[in-house]
């Protein structure tokens, strides 16, 4: 027996390892890391702050770029609220939603230019005048409100292109700056508040080459769309008049310098060329270099794996540990289940042997209507039953709440009752029907020509090669009990891991459901090592090898 335990428990950690699996591809499809992090470090923490937790729990690792930002970011060079991090994903939806946007645009404005020359023409050849207005039709005003649509999301798209063009840019002027200052003598604070301010200078003006690169992209829209000449020459003069702004931003910033030696302005022209290639490199979303991207999934696997194996689950969305939870909500789980499981277990069993012994009588039919009948009852009627009438009306129980200590004895009984009473019916349906099968067994009429007593058979012969369908049920039944009664806990207000865990489905808090699925995995697997086990303790013909 022993060898065969010790090959079972070496079994154990395979199979826990391919639910430990499932669990991580569930939990990777239905939330993102970001949130995760959060949930772990506060909705306040910043980029950095979720950044530097995710890749210590190995989901992600620095990019070149990445390490270049950190280290700016702890010299004080950069601002940390406003500096974002870039995952290569999330670099590649801009670009596609930008594309597909331009696309969608394109076909929107040509299709309305050819619907509305379509319509003014039928117009002018009804009334007869080109010039005088005409009544739009539906099609085409709903055509144009998703072209408004189509827009909207291409200034949102453009918001975030910007953010990201003038972030990384910021991050190679700034390395540049400072690598050119150094090498002219500067160091400390006066180096620091030199690159901060020329920085500061070209970002503003980098504001304008990036609006350039937009106003020119709405042009090439207007012209692939066919659009009247008039309003391409409003588009190229915008594309003009910005460009003069990036020579009338640099002049500004000369006219207000003081002095050669003026902590920044007066050198914006120089930066500016000294920059170009920073431009060129940086002209849109695809030159960015990520500043992080995601681990490979078998290493985040391992990470994942070695929490598990730590008891390391994280926190609820309430920021508390997921173990400290699990420990508080076992024990009142434990002290509404097992009470509750084994009083019924012994009612079920006592009255399936009672109506195997007086079977096809009075008292066995008795029997079986009342488990059918209580079978019947929906257990969410029951409970809501004893809430009411036990409870709220006759006052003999609390109707929800718990207590520490002996103190939860008063708010337990109730539940306990309603729990056996639920149960009832299909646990004594299944004993019955065990024992019955049992009494038409070959040793059973061997014993009676014996001249044993019915009591003496019933107990001694009967009850005992009954144990092993009992066995299995007791088995199955364990992994569930530290998790007590779900809808029981739910109804009564039992700070138990049965209402932890519909509260955490109801939250989507991931965390404390991975913990409930490992536990529940463990705890089952270790069930079914027992029956075996307890198997060949009741049956001697079972036989473990």
């Amino acid at each position: 027996m022993l060898s065969y335990v010790l090959r079972k428990l070496m079994y154990m950690p395979f199979i826990l390892l391919g639910v430990i699996f499932i669990t991580f591809v569930l939990f990777q499809m239905s939330t993102t890391p970001e949130s995760l992090a959060k949930i772990q470090l506060g909705e306040k923490a910043s980029a950095r702050q979720i950044y530097e937790y995710l890749n210590e729990k190995g989901q992600v690792s620095w990019t070149e770029a990445g390490d270049n930002k950190r280290a700016l970011l702890g010299q004080g060079v950069l601002d940390n609220k406003r500096t974002q991090f870039f995952v290569a994903g999330r670099l590649e939806d801009m670009v596609e939603k930008r594309d597909d946007l331009r696309e969608r645009i394109v076909d929107l404005a040509r299709e309305i230019a050819e619907d509305e020359a379509e319509e003014r023409a039928a117009h002018a050849e009804l009334v007869g005048d080109a010039d005088k207005p005409f009544r739009q039709s539906d099609d085409l005003k709903k055509l144009k409100q998703e072209l408004g649509r189509a827009l909207k999301w291409q200034l949102e798209n453009r918001i975030q292109i910007r953010a990201a063009i003038l972030d990384a840019r910021r991050v190679s002027q700034t390395l540049m700056l400072r690598q050119k200052l150094s090498a002219s003598g500067l160091s400390g604070p006066a180096l620091k508040q030199q690159v901060t301010a020329r920085v500061a200078a070209l970002q503003g003006v980098d504001a304008h080459q990036v609006e350039v690169k937009f106003l020119a992209e709405d042009l090439g829209i207007l012209q692939e769309a066919g659009a009247p000449p008039e309003a391409i020459a409003v588009a190229q003069q915008a594309v003009t008049d910005e460009n003069a702004a990036i020579e009338k931003a640099i002049a500004d910033h000369e006219a207000e310098a003081v002095g050669p030696d003026s902590s920044g302005p007066s050198f914006l022209r120089a930066d500016w060329k000294a920059c170009a290639d920073i431009r060129s490199k940086l002209a849109d979303v695809e030159g960015i270099e990520p500043d992080l991207k995601y681990t490979a999934w078998p290493v985040n696997f391992a990470f994942y794996l070695w929490d598990i194996v730590t008891l390391d689950f994280g926190d609820t969305n309430n920021r508390r540990p997921v173990m400290d939870v699990i420990k508080e909500g076992m024990w009142p789980s434990l002290a509404l289940a097992i009470p509750g499981f084994l009083i019924a277990e012994l009612i079920g069993v006592f009255f399936g042997l009672f109506a195997a012994m007086y079977r096809q009588t009075r008292v066995d039919h008795v029997i079986v209507v009342s488990s059918i009948l209580l079978m019947s009852v929906n257990a969410i009627a029951l409970i809501m039953f004893g809430q009411k009438f036990l409870a709220a009306d006759l006052n003999y129980f609390p109707i929800t709440g718990y207590a520490e200590g002996f103190g939860a004895m008063r708010f337990l009984v109730l539940p306990i009752i309603l729990y056996i009473t639920i149960t009832f019916g299909e646990r004594v349906r299944f004993n019955r029907i065990v024992m019955l099968d049992e009494t038409n067994q070959d040793y059973v009429r061997t014993a009676r020509s014996k001249g044993l007593s019915e009591n003496r058979i019933l107990f001694k012969h009967i009850l005992r090669n009954t144990l092993i369908p009992l066995i299995t049920r007791w088995v199955v039944a364990i992994p569930s009990l530290y998790l007590g009664s779900l809808v029981l806990e739910t109804f009564f207000a039992i700070p138990g891991l049965g209402y932890m865990t519909v509260d955490a489905i109801a939250n989507s808090d991931a965390n404390v459901i991975r913990a409930v699925v490992v536990f529940g995995s463990v705890s089952f697997m270790l069930a079914a090592l027992l029956s075996d086990v307890l198997y060949a303790v009741v049956d001697p013909r079972v036989k473990l090898s």
